[in-house]
């Protein structure tokens, strides 16, 4: 298990499609967050002391959904999210190629 980072895989399914704007595909991505950057925004939400993988999925889903190439692909009410699976190691396809996107420390890379 890292000290560093937490390591989650999220699985992006469009609720809808329309002719000028098809999405008939999933999209997965796995992310990288670091954990100074959730103990951060624990500290800056005192008064609703949201659990750390709540942050975590947060930092997450953000990033993941900027990996996705087109802006219609980026938006956030238009999916449906399976469970995310949680990583004990960094995966495999982190160390393959640079990462797709990065917000403030939190990376992740396309599953493709």
């Amino acid at each position: 298990m890292s000290d560093q980072f937490f390591y989650v895989q999220l699985k992006f399914t469009p609720k809808i499609g329309t002719e000028s704007a098809p999405m008939t595909k999933q999209h997965e991505a796995v992310v990288e967050v670091p954990k100074y950057l959730v103990q951060r925004k624990q500290s800056e939400i005192t008064k609703e002391n949201p659990r750390e993988k709540v942050i975590v999925l947060d930092l997450a889903r953000r990033a993941a959904l900027g990996a996705f190439p087109t802006v219609p692909e980026r938006v956030v009410g238009l999916y449906d999210e399976d469970q995310p699976i949680w990583y004990e190691d960094r995966p495999h396809v982190m160390n393959e190629r640079p990462c797709d996107n990065e917000e403030n420390g939190t990376r992740a890379w396309r599953i493709v």
